[in-house]
């Protein structure tokens, strides 16, 4: 399982007159690498996305680790009382 990929890269960077620009990086399918200039509103909306879908990985991660952990208990508490897992 994967977890956490990033296929991109966000930066700020500022300019002489003082104002900050904001990119986004990444490689398309065919290899090709794009540095896109977006708006600030653009980098913001895009920041939130990413640490919502982190935190929705990060909660399915935790609960998929818990499934694990029950599914080899309840293994372990067949075998104990000898009617073991056949799958």
């Amino acid at each position: 399982m994967t977890f956490m990929d990033q296929v991109y890269t966000l930066r700020t960077e500022v300019r002489g007159d003082g104002k900050t620009a904001y990119f986004i990086s990444f490689t398309d399918g065919q290899g090709e690498f794009y540095d896109l200039e977006v708006s600030e509103a653009f980098y913001i909306e895009f920041r939130q996305m990413e640490r919502k879908n982190r935190n929705l990985q990060q909660s399915d991660w935790r609960h998929q680790e818990a499934s694990d952990l029950w599914d080899e208990t309840s293994d372990q508490k067949l075998r104990i009382m000898g009617k073991g897992c056949n799958l």
